[in-house]
């Protein structure tokens, strides 16, 4: 059978499983859901699925990707899932993947702060340079996470962004960090939608 696509959701008490768990618990699922995974050939054989883009520990997300090549299963991939997952973790639709995993470039996220987040706003709209020291793997290094960070909207406490998803990488943690840098903005609470 061809990979699948698994559209899932990350919400409440799942936001702080890590990736590694999220990727066990869906292997766990997998099993008592009574489908057939793929495995790898070799002497330590691994089921065929992938997270794509894997999120911080903390943040929630209503559109994550798994692949998957399943050998069998059934036709509502999310239904049969479903009952296996834990709270938080939810599949939503599945289907024959269109973009490989490698190709998203951005991804539309949702801040929520304490409060008002005007600041947050002016700071990321003011086209300054918002320096943070990024970890590679040539050691520290500082990115300007400006153009890389593009302002969607905003409403009361909620900011909406496009983050860079592809080299180099951004993440709302670069996005807090510089934040907090410029203005003494709290960290806000993240949300995955696209």
């Amino acid at each position: 059978m061809p990979e699948l696509r698994l559209r899932f959701e990350k919400t409440g008490k799942a936001a702080y499983l890590s990736h590694l768990d999220v990727l066990r618990t869906f292997q766990r699922a997998f099993v008592r859901a009574g489908i057939a995974v793929k495995h790898s050939e070799g002497f330590n054989p691994h089921p065929k699925m992938s997270i794509a883009a894997p999120l911080q520990l903390g943040c929630e997300s209503v559109c994550e990707v798994l692949d998957v090549q399943i050998l069998s299963g059934p036709s509502d991939l999310p239904a049969a899932l479903n009952p296996a997952l834990p709270e938080g973790l939810r599949g939503l639709e599945a289907g024959a993947p269109v973009l490989g995993a490698g190709k998203i470039a951005w991804a539309d996220w949702e801040l929520i702060f304490e409060r008002d987040c005007a600041e947050a706003d002016s700071l990321l709209r003011a086209g300054n340079p918002l320096v943070v020291e990024k970890k590679t793997k040539r050691g520290l290094n500082p990115l300007d996470i400006a153009p890389h960070v593009r302002v969607l909207g905003r409403e009361g406490e909620t900011l909406r962004l496009r983050i860079r998803a592809a080299e180099p990488t951004v993440n709302t943690g670069d996005v807090s960090r510089a934040l907090e840098a410029c203005g003494r903005v709290p960290p806000p609470h993240c949300r995955r939608l696209g």
